[in-house]
């Protein structure tokens, strides 16, 4: 005895369609179509998802031994927490306090000395449109208002050549790490 087929819901319109035989999902060619394309949107998903995630990985592996790359974050630590140590002061070169973008600006560029590009007395807050970018650090201002702060000699020491530290990778994860405590202790102070 033949059992009589069932009817099933289409997987693409949702409407109850009897079927030629077990195996169908649709009711007809439009509707087949339809799914078919689903189907492989959600296949093309998965597998960039998939690919998302090994690139990830392989990513990190990389950069955990890239030294550049420890670099930039350690610079970026650096210049986030000379932002909220200076929160609550004026930008060091033109006293302006308004609500404007604020960088992390060095007196001695990082171009020219490498060896001040994580010197705390080196880097104040600096309004990022006016001081730090079109006046290139406004530096003669800014001078005056390190002298102001710390006196002529520390000045005069920041304008010298200093030597280059040869940094490791490991001193660059270290410098990150301590800046990043450093702004958890500041964040928490407030």
């Amino acid at each position: 005895m033949i059992k009589p087929i069932k009817q099933k819901r289409c997987k693409s319109c949702k409407e109850l369609f009897t079927p030629a035989n077990t195996l169908m999902t649709v009711c007809g060619m439009a509707c087949a179509l339809d799914y078919g394309k689903a189907v492989a949107r959600v296949k093309k998903a998965k597998a960039f998802k998939e690919y998302n995630e090994v690139t990830r990985k392989m990513k990190r592996e990389a950069n955990d031994k890239d030294k550049s790359f420890w670099m930039k974050k350690a610079q970026q630590k650096f210049n986030e927490y000379i932002r909220k140590r200076d929160e609550m002061k004026p930008c060091i070169s033109c006293g302006t306090t308004k609500d404007v973008k604020f960088d992390a600006g060095h007196y001695v560029p990082c171009g020219r000395s490498a060896a001040l590009r994580f010197n705390e007395f080196n880097c104040h807050k600096q309004c990022s449109s006016n001081c730090n970018v079109h006046l290139s650090g406004n530096l003669i201002e800014y001078r005056k208002a390190l002298i102001a702060l710390y006196g002529k000699e520390k000045v005069e020491w920041l304008e010298c050549v200093h030597e280059m530290p040869n940094y490791r990778l490991d001193d660059y994860k270290q410098i990150y790490a301590m800046y990043a405590q450093k702004l958890k202790e500041l964040n928490n102070d407030n």
